[in-house]
């Protein structure tokens, strides 16, 4: 049971949970993709290649993990639950009363791809929630969610 199932409320359940899209993982890729061309520089010793060839790709994994970080969008029946986090964890939530707008920014590539910025507003704050996979699927199951707690 993950950290958003345990911290539920009474009677709250989850109705959506966002993903990122897998365009963050781009650089990371590039890297691991270029760890190979190590071999192309001849070194003396071949454990040297392969030895700076793991180094890169160590290197391209970390930023994955990093770039990841253990993140979590949830829409649940009353709040919006962001956290962040694999070691250290860090939680945002807001409660969908107090939504009063969302938007979302896309590229002409993230229009493309499926991928795109949901700003939320509440009051004077903003929060902007980057490279969702389907944000348009996410923005609306927040829509959903503010109009039934408008409706009980």
């Amino acid at each position: 049971m993950g950290y958003i199932q345990k911290n539920l409320m009474a009677g709250e359940r989850i109705v959506y949970e966002a993903k990122q899209h897998s365009i963050i993982y781009t650089g990371p890729i590039i890297l691991a993709l270029m760890s190979p061309c190590v071999f192309l520089f001849h070194l003396e010793n071949t454990w040297i290649n392969i030895g700076i060839c793991l180094a890169i790709l160590l290197i391209a994994l970390c930023w994955a993990v990093k770039i990841y970080g253990g993140r979590q969008y949830v829409v649940t029946t009353n709040r919006l639950i962001f956290k962040r986090g694999i070691i250290n964890r860090n939680s945002h939530e807001l409660l969908l009363k107090k939504c009063e707008g969302v938007t979302v920014d896309q590229s002409i590539w993230g229009r493309i791809l499926g991928y795109g910025t949901v700003i939320v507003t509440t009051g004077e704050v903003a929060n902007s929630y980057k490279y969702i996979s389907h944000p348009m699927r996410f923005t609306t199951k927040i829509h959903e969610q503010i109009r039934n707690l408008k409706e009980d």
